[in-house]
């Protein structure tokens, strides 16, 4: 069995935020089902041990350890970069796997006002990244051998969007629209053709992310994606001297645990695969990993790179 966790960073709720000028939508996946007591109970501890302090902490989350916030407050900036780079090597050492969908959110709403049938029916930039991770899970694992309805997936609550996500995914045999995504093809002569999102274990679930630690690994990884988003490809300035080289490594870690391209973006020519290639960041896509023609900064910090190399 395995299980799928979702949450996202950098929400801009239901219309354009140039302040939230990406979204990122992002499942961690592994066969943890049974193991997860033991998963919170060992980064807790490894926590506590780098901070030497008892951070009481009801959620683990990303922004309030970066920036300093909150339970974070009274620890160095050193301490609590050190304490994220091992949160995202805990992820990668304990084999999880990223399903990564970041959106472009005015690209997206572009769209939509253009009559665009499939955003119409993702309504916001949330929905379009939620979706891109389920239809991502199927793809991926209907590869898989004796594995159909075998991953559970949970996302992170979201006030104004589980009714339309729940209204679609209750309805597989109205996503017809996915199947050039999916490949989900039926033959005229069965008689009980294979139900389409068969590798989903009944339906997606919605869970405060204070209760699962693996939905807050989810939100550490798509934290250091939305940055790195924001500085390489919508140059947005640095919040400290040596910032993006910091984050940078951080990317580097939640790559190497990153699915096949394929999954998230699949080569077809059907609309729905269309508009993911669409509404993805300038200058990003999965398999090249890195943003094309970066920001002015970034692109110094590779020459400085390679003239050390």
């Amino acid at each position: 069995m395995y299980a799928c966790y979702i949450d996202e960073s950098g929400h801009c709720g239901k219309k354009f935020d140039p302040n939230q000028p990406v979204e990122v939508v992002l499942g961690a996946m592994n066969n943890l089902v049974t193991k997860l007591p033991k998963t919170q109970r060992e980064l807790l501890g490894m926590i506590n041990g780098l901070t030497k302090l008892d951070i009481q902490v009801r959620e683990l989350k990303a922004a309030d350890a970066y920036r300093g916030r909150k339970a974070w407050g009274t620890v160095s900036p050193e301490v609590r970069f050190e304490v994220f780079k091992r949160v995202l090597e805990f992820a990668r050492d304990r084999s999880c796997k990223y399903f990564i969908a970041p959106i472009d959110s005015q690209k997206f709403f572009q769209r939509k006002s253009a009559g665009c049938q499939i955003a119409a029916r993702l309504a916001y930039p949330y929905e379009a990244g939620a979706m891109n991770v389920v239809l991502g899970v199927q793809r991926l694992q209907q590869g898989t051998k004796n594995n159909k309805g075998m991953t559970f997936m949970v996302f992170d609550e979201q006030q104004h969007h589980d009714a339309n996500l729940k209204s679609m995914l209750l309805r597989p045999d109205q996503l017809d629209w996915t199947d050039p995504y999916t490949g989900y093809t039926v033959s005229k002569s069965a008689k009980n053709p294979t139900p389409r999102l068969d590798q989903i274990f009944d339906i997606p679930y919605f869970s405060p992310s204070h209760g699962s630690i693996v939905i807050q690994l989810a939100d550490w990884a798509a934290f250091v994606v939305n940055r790195y988003l924001q500085l390489t490809s919508y140059c947005m300035p640095e919040s400290y001297p040596g910032e993006l080289e910091v984050i940078a490594q951080w990317y580097g870690i939640v790559g190497a645990s990153k699915v096949n391209h394929t999954a998230m973006e699949p080569p077809g020519k059907g609309e729905v695969c269309e508009f993911y290639r669409a509404v993805r960041p300038d200058g990003w896509n999965m398999k090249q990993w890195e943003v094309e023609s970066p920001c002015a900064p970034y692109a110094e910090l590779e020459e400085l790179g390679q003239q050390g190399n």
